[in-house]
């Protein structure tokens, strides 16, 4: 079974977010192994917060703990947007027998450190559009949900 973990900066702000992605980890949880990890945001209430000082504490964060021969897929607005097809056949590219974890990363609101970047074995786009953190985790699950569908053979969209 694919093991899948979401490593994402901040808290949902939002009921429908929150609920969004509980109903995706739910429909997940028959699929693959899913977790997914909240941790805090790096300028900790300042007024004025260091973009860069942000990003590298949040950056840290993230990487903090991983798995060394994890996959880290980071989601950025630089990276390579895939079709959901494109994106299926990756997950199977990524561990083909589901035995290797897969971590996303999802920075917070000024995206990711360079560190994450150098890290990451594949950064990807969920499209031109700037997605708030808490909704660019909602899509990436449906995303990933409707993958893991298709993988099984199963029915999701029409």
């Amino acid at each position: 079974m694919l093991s899948l973990t979401i490593r994402a900066i901040g808290k949902l702000p939002e009921d429908w977010m929150r609920q969004g992605v509980d109903m995706y980890v739910d429909r997940l949880k028959p699929l693959a192994k899913i977790g997914l990890i909240e941790l805090p945001e790096g300028h900790k209430g300042a007024s004025k917060p260091d973009v860069n000082k942000t990003k590298k504490t949040e950056g840290e964060s993230l990487l903090k703990g991983l798995p060394p021969d994890a996959l880290v897929v980071a989601l950025d607005e630089t990276g390579r947007s895939l079709s959901t097809q494109e994106f299926t056949a990756k997950l199977d590219e990524w561990s083909p027998d589901g035995s290797r974890a897969l971590f996303f990363l999802i920075g917070g609101s000024w995206g990711l450190d360079k560190d994450v970047l150098k890290r990451a074995d594949a950064v990807i786009s969920l499209g031109k559009m700037t997605l708030p953190h808490g909704l660019a985790r909602l899509v990436l699950l449906e995303q990933l949900y409707r993958a893991n569908m298709i993988k099984a053979g199963r029915t999701y969209h029409k």
